[in-house]
């Protein structure tokens, strides 16, 4: 089975539930290519956005574990090692509610093999379904919490109707993330460089002519950043995290088959893009 058709078994399975389906609107690398047909950099995680939260964690786990292992099933496959755990781990009073959210990760294997194997859990992990150069066997799914979801769209896939960010919606997303690991943010932590981020904006900016600076696209920005309570003046900060990010340029190549120009051209348009958001009171 390949990458492709796991991130769509995945997808399908979250929106087959009708729960699940009236919760979840997929978001990330996998809303552009299989939703918007912008296949930018090989991924297999998928992730999901909320409005709220869920208020049965034992009930969504059970749901999530069932519909997964309904979806592969039809494909000859078997879900195991499910797990389903909130994220940060622990809750403490230093972290506001509308933070975090919930990870799950299983590994799938044929049925026959896992009818073979079943009875011994080591076998079954070394034997379990593999993807991409690095081999991987753990497949996972980020939902956050506590986002906005109100511009959504609705899609089919498979038959199945599902919801995602719009272009407008992914792309502010990122450029709020890219906010978040400045030491301004109060709930940063350690940071992380986003590369990734820098190159994405660029190619769905210059591939999908995404009018970002629209009057309706101005109240997205409004809406994404107070999600997560990010001040909208931290966009300024942007052009002086260029060296923070750029050691994450690495992954992004390797990630990437076309031909890619430097770290430094696709930051250049990045803030170019923000000191044209500032001219329009966008800061």
């Amino acid at each position: 089975m390949d990458i492709r058709r796991i991130r769509e078994l995945v997808i399908i399975a979250m929106f087959a539930d009708d729960d699940l389906m009236e919760t979840l609107v997929l978001k990330g690398g996998n809303a552009l290519d299989i939703a918007h047909d912008l296949k930018l950099r090989a991924s297999v995680d998928v992730d999901f956005s909320m409005s709220d939260d869920f208020e049965d964690l034992e009930a969504i786990e059970s749901k999530i574990e069932r519909t997964l292992s309904e979806r592969f099933d039809s494909e000859g496959y078997q879900v195991f090692d499910y797990r389903f755990k909130p994220k940060p781990k622990k809750a403490s009073q230093e972290i506001p509610d509308f933070w975090g959210g919930y990870q799950v990760e299983f590994k799938i294997i044929e049925a026959q093999k896992y009818d073979e194997l079943q009875l011994n859990l080591d076998n079954l992990r070394r034997n379990a379904t593999t993807i991409g150069s690095e081999q991987q066997r753990t497949f996972k799914i980020d939902i956050s919490k506590h986002e906005y979801c109100d511009s959504k769209e609705e899609l089919e896939l498979d038959d199945y109707i599902i919801y995602v960010y719009t272009l407008p919606m992914i792309l502010i997303e990122k450029l709020r993330a890219l906010c978040q690991q400045m030491p301004e943010y109060p709930l940063r932590g350690k940071g992380r460089a986003r590369a990734r981020d820098v190159f994405d904006i660029y190619s769905i900016i210059t591939e999908k002519s995404v009018d970002i600076a629209s009057s309706e696209n101005q109240e997205l920005f409004k809406s994404i950043f107070s999600a997560k309570e990010v001040p909208l003046s931290l966009l300024s900060g942007i052009k002086k995290q260029r060296e923070f990010h750029r050691p994450d340029w690495a992954a992004v190549e390797q990630s990437v088959s076309t031909s890619l120009k430097s770290f430094d051209f696709y930051y250049d348009f990045l803030e170019e893009l923000v000191e044209n958001l500032k001219s329009l009171g966008i800061e």
